[in-house]
Protein backbone atom coordinates (compact mmCIF):
# COMPACT_ATOMS: atom_id res chain seq x y z
CA UNK A 1 0.00 0.00 0.00
CA UNK A 2 1.36 3.57 -0.75
CA UNK A 3 1.22 5.60 2.38
CA UNK A 4 2.13 8.64 4.16
CA UNK A 5 3.09 9.38 7.91
CA UNK A 6 3.19 12.16 9.03
CA UNK A 7 5.51 13.15 12.30
CA UNK A 8 6.57 16.09 14.88
CA UNK A 9 8.67 16.29 17.71
CA UNK A 10 7.85 17.15 21.18
CA UNK A 11 7.94 20.62 22.41
CA UNK A 12 10.06 21.56 19.05
CA UNK A 13 8.22 23.76 16.28
CA UNK A 14 9.42 21.02 13.73
CA UNK A 15 7.31 18.50 11.66
CA UNK A 16 8.27 16.37 8.62
CA UNK A 17 6.46 13.51 5.99
CA UNK A 18 7.53 10.35 5.01
CA UNK A 19 5.99 8.87 1.68
CA UNK A 20 6.44 5.53 0.10
CA UNK A 21 5.43 4.73 -3.49
CA UNK A 22 4.69 1.88 -5.38
CA UNK A 23 2.12 1.07 -6.94
CA UNK A 24 0.64 4.70 -7.92
CA UNK A 25 3.90 5.14 -9.83
CA UNK A 26 3.62 1.71 -11.33
CA UNK A 27 0.24 2.38 -13.12
CA UNK A 28 1.49 6.15 -13.50
CA UNK A 29 3.79 4.54 -15.78
CA UNK A 30 2.31 1.29 -17.26
CA UNK A 31 1.79 3.12 -20.76
CA UNK A 32 4.43 4.53 -21.41
CA UNK A 33 8.38 3.79 -21.12
CA UNK A 34 10.71 6.05 -19.44
CA UNK A 35 14.50 6.17 -19.31
CA UNK A 36 14.83 4.89 -15.38
CA UNK A 37 16.36 8.63 -14.54
CA UNK A 38 12.62 10.05 -15.92
CA UNK A 39 11.36 7.09 -13.87
CA UNK A 40 12.57 8.43 -10.85
CA UNK A 41 12.30 11.96 -11.43
CA UNK A 42 8.33 11.44 -11.58
CA UNK A 43 8.23 8.90 -8.73
CA UNK A 44 9.99 12.24 -6.95
CA UNK A 45 7.71 14.28 -8.23
CA UNK A 46 4.82 12.34 -7.12
CA UNK A 47 6.23 12.09 -3.45
CA UNK A 48 6.82 15.86 -3.30
CA UNK A 49 3.55 16.76 -4.10
CA UNK A 50 1.94 14.28 -1.81
CA UNK A 51 3.98 15.47 1.26
CA UNK A 52 3.27 19.09 0.67
CA UNK A 53 -0.48 18.48 0.04
CA UNK A 54 -0.39 16.97 3.21
CA UNK A 55 0.79 20.33 5.09
CA UNK A 56 -2.67 21.95 3.49
CA UNK A 57 -5.67 22.07 5.06
CA UNK A 58 -7.78 22.90 1.42
CA UNK A 59 -9.78 20.57 -0.92
CA UNK A 60 -8.05 20.81 -3.84
CA UNK A 61 -4.83 19.85 -6.23
CA UNK A 62 -1.11 20.33 -5.28
CA UNK A 63 0.75 20.29 -8.77
CA UNK A 64 4.69 20.52 -9.71
CA UNK A 65 4.73 20.87 -13.32
CA UNK A 66 7.58 21.62 -15.73
CA UNK A 67 8.06 23.11 -19.46
CA UNK A 68 11.02 23.23 -21.42
CA UNK A 69 13.32 23.11 -24.43
CA UNK A 70 15.51 20.20 -22.94
CA UNK A 71 15.01 16.45 -23.30
CA UNK A 72 12.40 16.72 -20.90
CA UNK A 73 9.66 19.23 -22.63
CA UNK A 74 6.72 18.81 -19.96
CA UNK A 75 5.90 17.00 -16.91
CA UNK A 76 3.22 17.32 -14.32
CA UNK A 77 3.02 15.54 -11.02
CA UNK A 78 -0.53 16.11 -9.03
CA UNK A 79 -2.13 15.12 -5.68
CA UNK A 80 -5.23 15.95 -5.18
CA UNK A 81 -7.26 15.73 -1.87
CA UNK A 82 -4.32 15.02 -0.65
CA UNK A 83 -4.71 11.17 -1.02
CA UNK A 84 -4.99 10.91 -5.04
CA UNK A 85 -2.09 10.54 -7.57
CA UNK A 86 -1.58 11.45 -10.96
CA UNK A 87 1.62 12.57 -13.50
CA UNK A 88 3.23 11.89 -16.59
CA UNK A 89 6.37 12.91 -18.54
CA UNK A 90 6.81 14.61 -22.12
CA UNK A 91 10.11 13.73 -23.87
CA UNK A 92 11.53 14.14 -26.69
CA UNK A 93 14.62 11.78 -28.02
CA UNK A 94 13.78 9.56 -25.39
CA UNK A 95 15.64 6.33 -26.21
CA UNK A 96 18.99 8.43 -27.34
CA UNK A 97 20.00 11.89 -25.17
CA UNK A 98 17.39 11.39 -22.11
CA UNK A 99 19.40 8.11 -20.53
CA UNK A 100 22.31 9.58 -18.01
CA UNK A 101 22.36 11.02 -15.30
CA UNK A 102 21.93 15.15 -15.21
CA UNK A 103 21.15 18.13 -13.57
CA UNK A 104 17.58 19.41 -13.18
CA UNK A 105 18.00 22.06 -15.38
CA UNK A 106 19.46 20.16 -17.83
CA UNK A 107 17.02 18.40 -18.17
CA UNK A 108 14.36 21.26 -19.23
CA UNK A 109 17.06 23.23 -20.95
CA UNK A 110 15.41 26.67 -21.52
CA UNK A 111 12.44 26.10 -19.20
CA UNK A 112 10.70 26.62 -15.95
CA UNK A 113 9.12 24.44 -12.31
CA UNK A 114 6.10 25.78 -10.97
CA UNK A 115 4.45 24.38 -7.50
CA UNK A 116 0.76 25.56 -7.58
CA UNK A 117 -2.18 25.15 -5.29
CA UNK A 118 -5.20 24.84 -7.45
CA UNK A 119 -8.63 24.88 -5.07
CA UNK A 120 -11.63 23.38 -5.62
CA UNK A 121 -13.90 25.80 -6.93
CA UNK A 122 -16.48 25.23 -3.86
CA UNK A 123 -13.34 26.22 -1.45
CA UNK A 124 -13.99 30.68 -2.89
CA UNK A 125 -10.01 30.29 -2.62
CA UNK A 126 -7.72 31.56 -4.92
CA UNK A 127 -5.06 29.43 -7.05
CA UNK A 128 -1.53 29.70 -6.21
CA UNK A 129 1.62 29.42 -8.50
CA UNK A 130 4.86 29.75 -7.20
CA UNK A 131 8.69 29.06 -9.65
CA UNK A 132 11.47 26.81 -8.51
CA UNK A 133 14.67 27.91 -8.74
CA UNK A 134 16.81 25.28 -11.42
CA UNK A 135 20.21 26.59 -9.90
CA UNK A 136 20.52 23.45 -8.05
CA UNK A 137 21.14 19.86 -9.63
CA UNK A 138 18.85 17.54 -7.87
CA UNK A 139 14.76 18.31 -7.54
CA UNK A 140 15.16 17.67 -3.82
CA UNK A 141 18.01 20.74 -3.36
CA UNK A 142 15.75 23.33 -5.93
CA UNK A 143 12.60 22.16 -3.29
CA UNK A 144 14.72 22.73 -0.36
CA UNK A 145 16.17 26.77 -2.03
CA UNK A 146 12.07 27.18 -2.75
CA UNK A 147 10.65 26.73 0.74
CA UNK A 148 13.17 28.67 2.06
CA UNK A 149 13.07 31.59 0.07
CA UNK A 150 9.81 31.44 -0.80
CA UNK A 151 7.75 30.11 2.20
CA UNK A 152 10.42 31.63 5.08
CA UNK A 153 10.96 27.85 6.19
CA UNK A 154 14.00 26.02 6.01
CA UNK A 155 13.59 22.53 4.70
CA UNK A 156 15.25 19.36 4.35
CA UNK A 157 14.60 16.67 1.47
CA UNK A 158 15.45 13.42 0.47
CA UNK A 159 14.48 10.95 -2.15
CA UNK A 160 15.55 7.42 -3.16
CA UNK A 161 14.67 4.79 -5.58
CA UNK A 162 15.10 1.25 -5.43
CA UNK A 163 14.27 -1.21 -7.91
CA UNK A 164 15.45 -4.25 -6.27
CA UNK A 165 12.62 -6.09 -4.97
CA UNK A 166 11.09 -5.72 -8.90
CA UNK A 167 8.73 -3.13 -9.16
CA UNK A 168 10.31 0.59 -8.80
CA UNK A 169 8.94 2.97 -5.87
CA UNK A 170 10.25 5.93 -4.38
CA UNK A 171 10.58 7.44 -1.08
CA UNK A 172 10.21 10.69 0.29
CA UNK A 173 11.47 12.15 3.65
CA UNK A 174 10.77 15.98 4.51
CA UNK A 175 12.24 18.32 7.57
CA UNK A 176 10.88 21.30 7.98
CA UNK A 177 10.68 24.13 10.33
CA UNK A 178 7.86 26.02 11.20
CA UNK A 179 8.10 29.85 13.20
CA UNK A 180 8.47 30.24 16.73
CA UNK A 181 5.39 30.41 18.52
CA UNK A 182 4.34 34.47 19.58
CA UNK A 183 4.76 33.33 23.14
CA UNK A 184 8.30 31.45 22.86
CA UNK A 185 10.47 32.61 25.56
CA UNK A 186 15.00 33.41 24.10
CA UNK A 187 15.20 29.54 25.84
CA UNK A 188 12.75 27.59 24.28
CA UNK A 189 13.63 30.07 21.03
CA UNK A 190 17.54 28.99 21.33
CA UNK A 191 16.46 25.54 21.68
CA UNK A 192 13.91 25.26 18.86
CA UNK A 193 17.55 26.55 17.03
CA UNK A 194 19.77 24.18 17.83
CA UNK A 195 17.72 21.43 17.41
CA UNK A 196 16.74 21.92 13.84
CA UNK A 197 20.66 22.31 13.29
CA UNK A 198 20.55 18.98 14.85
CA UNK A 199 17.68 16.90 13.71
CA UNK A 200 18.37 18.97 9.93
CA UNK A 201 22.28 17.65 10.47
CA UNK A 202 21.17 14.09 10.89
CA UNK A 203 18.42 13.89 7.87
CA UNK A 204 21.17 14.63 5.60
CA UNK A 205 22.81 11.67 6.80
CA UNK A 206 20.64 9.63 5.46
CA UNK A 207 21.63 6.80 2.76
CA UNK A 208 19.48 5.50 -0.17
CA UNK A 209 19.87 2.09 0.97
CA UNK A 210 18.10 3.13 4.74
CA UNK A 211 15.40 5.85 3.13
CA UNK A 212 14.10 3.15 0.33
CA UNK A 213 14.11 0.08 2.44
CA UNK A 214 13.29 0.86 6.04
CA UNK A 215 10.12 1.77 7.12
CA UNK A 216 8.84 4.90 8.99
CA UNK A 217 8.93 4.16 12.30
CA UNK A 218 12.75 2.12 12.26
CA UNK A 219 13.98 4.87 10.14
CA UNK A 220 12.74 7.82 12.66
CA UNK A 221 14.05 5.62 15.30
CA UNK A 222 17.48 5.32 13.85
CA UNK A 223 17.64 8.90 12.95
CA UNK A 224 16.00 10.81 16.01
CA UNK A 225 16.17 8.26 18.50
CA UNK A 226 17.11 11.43 21.03
CA UNK A 227 14.28 13.08 20.29
CA UNK A 228 11.18 12.49 20.93
CA UNK A 229 8.73 12.05 17.81
CA UNK A 230 5.39 11.24 17.43
CA UNK A 231 4.37 9.14 14.49
CA UNK A 232 0.94 10.26 12.99
CA UNK A 233 -1.22 7.85 11.71
CA UNK A 234 -1.02 6.85 7.92
CA UNK A 235 -2.97 8.52 5.18
CA UNK A 236 -3.01 5.77 2.47
CA UNK A 237 -2.35 6.64 -0.79
CA UNK A 238 -3.30 5.45 -4.38
CA UNK A 239 -3.48 6.14 -8.62
CA UNK A 240 -7.18 8.12 -9.59
CA UNK A 241 -7.34 10.25 -12.70
CA UNK A 242 -9.64 12.56 -13.07
CA UNK A 243 -10.49 12.19 -16.88
CA UNK A 244 -13.97 12.21 -17.41
CA UNK A 245 -16.60 12.21 -20.62
CA UNK A 246 -17.52 15.58 -19.81
CA UNK A 247 -14.06 16.87 -19.93
CA UNK A 248 -13.57 14.81 -23.19
CA UNK A 249 -16.79 16.46 -24.82
CA UNK A 250 -15.37 19.55 -23.96
CA UNK A 251 -11.70 18.64 -25.65
CA UNK A 252 -13.72 17.39 -28.81
CA UNK A 253 -15.65 21.12 -28.48
CA UNK A 254 -12.68 22.73 -28.66
CA UNK A 255 -11.64 21.72 -32.53
CA UNK A 256 -14.77 23.84 -33.48
CA UNK A 257 -17.76 23.46 -35.30
CA UNK A 258 -16.52 22.82 -39.34
CA UNK A 259 -13.68 20.36 -38.08
CA UNK A 260 -15.79 18.80 -35.38
CA UNK A 261 -18.42 18.16 -37.95
CA UNK A 262 -16.18 17.07 -41.09
CA UNK A 263 -14.50 14.46 -38.15
CA UNK A 264 -18.48 13.42 -37.69
CA UNK A 265 -18.73 12.28 -41.39
CA UNK A 266 -15.56 10.90 -42.21
CA UNK A 267 -15.56 8.53 -39.48
CA UNK A 268 -18.17 6.12 -38.01
CA UNK A 269 -16.38 6.21 -34.45
CA UNK A 270 -13.96 8.63 -32.68
CA UNK A 271 -11.54 7.68 -30.13
CA UNK A 272 -10.03 9.82 -27.24
CA UNK A 273 -7.50 8.13 -25.17
CA UNK A 274 -6.65 10.17 -22.07
CA UNK A 275 -2.59 10.34 -21.85
CA UNK A 276 -2.51 9.79 -18.30
CA UNK A 277 -4.58 6.68 -17.32
CA UNK A 278 -5.17 4.92 -21.25
CA UNK A 279 -8.94 4.97 -20.08
CA UNK A 280 -10.71 5.56 -23.85
CA UNK A 281 -13.77 7.43 -24.31
CA UNK A 282 -15.74 6.31 -27.93
CA UNK A 283 -18.14 7.94 -29.67
CA UNK A 284 -20.26 7.17 -32.37
CA UNK A 285 -21.69 9.19 -34.89
CA UNK A 286 -24.95 9.50 -32.17
CA UNK A 287 -22.72 10.65 -29.38
CA UNK A 288 -20.33 12.66 -31.50
CA UNK A 289 -23.89 14.59 -33.10
CA UNK A 290 -24.98 15.44 -29.69
CA UNK A 291 -21.37 17.08 -29.03
CA UNK A 292 -22.18 19.02 -32.10
CA UNK A 293 -25.65 20.09 -31.02
CA UNK A 294 -24.11 21.03 -27.45
CA UNK A 295 -21.17 22.98 -29.47
CA UNK A 296 -23.85 25.21 -31.21
CA UNK A 297 -26.47 25.56 -28.69
CA UNK A 298 -23.33 26.91 -26.65
CA UNK A 299 -22.54 29.45 -29.78
CA UNK A 300 -26.18 30.63 -29.72
CA UNK A 301 -26.56 31.49 -26.18
CA UNK A 302 -23.11 33.80 -26.78
CA UNK A 303 -24.64 35.50 -30.03
CA UNK A 304 -27.74 36.15 -27.82
CA UNK A 305 -26.31 37.66 -24.76
CA UNK A 306 -23.80 39.65 -27.22
CA UNK A 307 -26.40 40.91 -28.86
CA UNK A 308 -27.61 41.65 -25.24
CA UNK A 309 -25.50 43.91 -24.26
CA UNK A 310 -25.26 45.60 -27.54
CA UNK A 311 -28.78 46.79 -28.05
CA UNK A 312 -29.70 50.56 -28.37
CA UNK A 313 -30.96 50.92 -24.54
CA UNK A 314 -34.35 53.92 -24.22
CA UNK A 315 -33.33 56.60 -21.58
CA UNK A 316 -36.48 57.82 -19.73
Amino acid sequence: MDVLHRFSFIDLPIRGQWVRLEKSLATATQFRVYPKPIHEMLGQMLAAVAMVADNLKFSGAVTLQSRGDGDLLRSLAECKDQSFLRGIMHLQNSHDNAVAEQPLAQWLGNGQLALSLIPDKESGMQPYQGFVSLEYDTLAQCLEHYFVTSEQLETCINFASDSSMGSPLVTGLLLQRLPNSPQATEIEIDAAREAWHTLSTLAATVTDEELSQLDAQTLLYRLFHEHPCRLHEPRALSYRCSCSRAKTNTTLMMLGDDDLRALIEERSEITVDCEFCGNRYTYDRALATEVLNELAAQATAVEKSSDSLNSPKTLH
